[in-house]
């Protein structure tokens, strides 16, 4: 850069040269006035870049978006048309040698008499930008698995969108996979068991996607794949069955586990007006694709909008009604089967809507499950069955002996002040906890850790009878049962339905009963229809048995009519015949 004649100018370059900005002068026409070392060391070819005259000095100056500047957005051909800049943010790129600098430029126009310039100062910024590009990469990606996270996937999917403006026949999906019963292998095995499991999910995610494939960590066991340019709807459900194979391949966490998903696919975009529309779909065909069996996926259609609007309705309401005691329990006798006689109660809830009338569990208990909500009405349900057994046992003598059944849901059994809790309201109830049975399902007991093993016998010291509900739906836990400390087992009613005519339901029915008897452990029957299902348990030597053959479920009033009669027929003086 050439230096300016007078000893004045000389004294100021002096001082410009200390500073650690480049600063430099430009007079109207592009010709340099004034520049100090660092301008020296950042434009070692000349001003071209700038937008000032000379030759072309082999660097570029690009945007924030890192797109090239055209002529009237230069720098220095702004401020010589007489705007001001203030720490504008671009990256400077240079050629010989290849280098990119961030600068923050700051420029004024200089009026003088007769003349008018430009002063431009440019501060290197690289090593801020380089820090806030380390923030923002740690912000939008997910330290765990390396995946981008759910507000980078969500801009991706604004991206997306944004492309039907300009190509609106093109095609998209959009997968959201859910892990089911990971929250159960976490708080069983502990969560670094769990972040173990998240990172080998990852893994086998990206080894069955492109690379034009965008794959996030949504939440705790949630991801979301974006496929673009697909030619149709097959290409989604061809890979969301691909990744259910990966997905459900066993597991080496320090021990075996096994894993399974449910994914919900949303085509688009050009239907969609924004990104969290087009998610809620795909969350929305996920649920539905959890609630139905033998459905491991399912696309969303405008149907399932109307059942989404119910679901959450129900949620609301469910919400509530844990608030206004809208819950209720109804009862159905367990019956020894040798002589008929009742001796207890599996308790089951029910909901009295305030405009839907009575709703079966099935209406509302995949909710309460999926929204945690299963937790507080599982609470609600132990005590107000140890609540009214304990008023029964007191109005009815004869129900001194009668035992309750309860059922405890995964997520409630995985709370760690389980066993506190059960103490708490069986004091406070009063209800003996000998004839307390809680009944629990053969999910929780898939991954069998030494901690679910401690939980149980903790709870059985405290007297409570241990029962496994559903036994014979995971068949593979007669391999492992007699590790746990169960009392019971709850046969499941597919294996009652048809046994008499179908003879592998009848050697696996006959086999479960032998495996009781050698474990020690009672047997009770569900689904107990008609008297050859009857019959043929009893022949079984099977001890227990609940189903309509004996009676339905009972509301309270209905129990206590029940026993009203029974204590009235055991009083009155027997009718005697007259001798002829």
């Amino acid at each position: 850069m050439s230096q300016p004649p007078c000893p004045d100018a000389q004294m100021y370059l002096a001082a410009l040269n200390h500073l650690p900005d480049a600063v430099v002068v430009v007079d109207a026409a592009g010709a340099l006035l004034l520049g100090n070392a660092a301008a020296e060391a950042l434009f070692p070819g000349g001003l071209a870049g700038l937008g000032g005259s000379g030759n072309p000095s082999g660097y570029q100056l690009l945007d924030r978006y890192q797109h090239p500047l055209a002529m009237a957005e230069l720098p220095l051909h702004r401020v010589l048309g007489g705007q001001c800049l203030q720490d504008e943010e671009l990256l400077l790129v240079a050629n010989t040698p290849l280098s990119t600098r961030w600068v923050a430029v700051t420029g004024r126009p200089l009026a003088g008499p007769g003349t008018a310039a430009a002063l431009l100062t440019l501060r290197d910024i690289s090593a801020a930008k380089q820090q806030e590009a380390s923030l923002i990469e740690q912000a939008f990606r997910d330290p765990l698995t390396e995946l981008p996270s759910r507000d980078l996937f969500m801009d991706r999917l604004g991206h997306a969108l944004a492309r039907t403006h300009d190509q609106p026949q093109v095609l998209m999906a959009l997968l959201v996979i859910d892990l089911d019963r990971f929250q159960v292998i976490s708080d069983s095995l502990g969560h670094q068991v769990g972040d173990q499991l998240l990172v080998e999910i990852a893994a086998r995610l990206r080894s069955q996607l492109s690379p034009a494939a965008t794959i996030a960590r949504l939440g705790s066991d949630g991801f979301a794949v974006l496929l673009e340019d697909i030619a149709t709807s097959s290409t989604a459900i061809d890979l969301a069955e691909q990744i259910q194979a990966a997905i459900a391949q066993p597991l080496l966490v320090q021990q075996q586990v096994s894993v399974e998903a449910s994914i919900g696919i949303a085509l688009g975009p050009a239907v969609y007006a924004s990104a969290e529309d087009w998610l809620h779909d795909a969350n929305a065909a996920m649920h539905q694709a959890k609630d139905s069996p033998n459905r491991a996926w399912y696309v969303f259609d405008s149907s399932l909008q109307v059942q989404q609007d119910l679901r959450l309705r129900t949620e609301i309401d469910l919400r509530q009604a844990l608030l206004d005691n809208e819950l209720r329990l109804h009862y159905q006798p367990i019956v020894t089967l040798n002589t008929e006689e009742i001796c207890g109660f599996e308790a089951l809830v029910r909901w009295q809507h305030p405009t839907r009338g009575l709703l079966m569990p099935g209406e509302f208990i995949h909710i309460a499950e999926a929204t945690g909500l299963i937790i507080p009405l599982g609470w609600w349900v132990l005590a107000e069955a140890c609540r009214q057994m304990q008023a029964w046992t007191l109005e009815f003598p004869a129900m001194a002996n009668f035992t309750v059944s309860v059922n405890m849901s995964s997520k409630q059994f995985s709370q760690q002040n389980l066993v506190e809790k059960i103490q708490q309201i069986l004091a406070e109830t009063g209800f003996a906890a000998n004839r307390l049975k809680i009944e629990i399902t053969e999910g929780v007991l898939i991954d069998h850790s030494d901690s679910i093993i401690a939980t149980l016998e903790q709870i059985k010291a405290l007297g409570i009878k241990l029962l496994v509900d559903d036994f014979g739906t995971g068949y593979s836990s007669l391999s492992y049962l007699h590790r746990f400390p169960f009392d019971c087992l709850k046969i499941d009613r597919s294996f009652i339905e048809n046994a008499d005519q179908d003879f592998e339901k009848l050697e696996i029915l006959q086999s479960v009963v032998r495996l009781a008897w050698n474990l020690g452990l009672d047997v009770v029957a569900e689904g107990v229809e008609t008297h050859r299902h009857h019959a043929q348990l009893k022949a079984l030597r099977c001890e227990l048995g609940q189903g309509y053959l004996f009676s339905r479920p009972l509301a309270p009033t209905a129990i206590e009519a029940m026993m009203a009669e029974k204590i009235a027929q055991a009083s009155s003086p027997a009718t005697v015949t007259p001798a002829p």
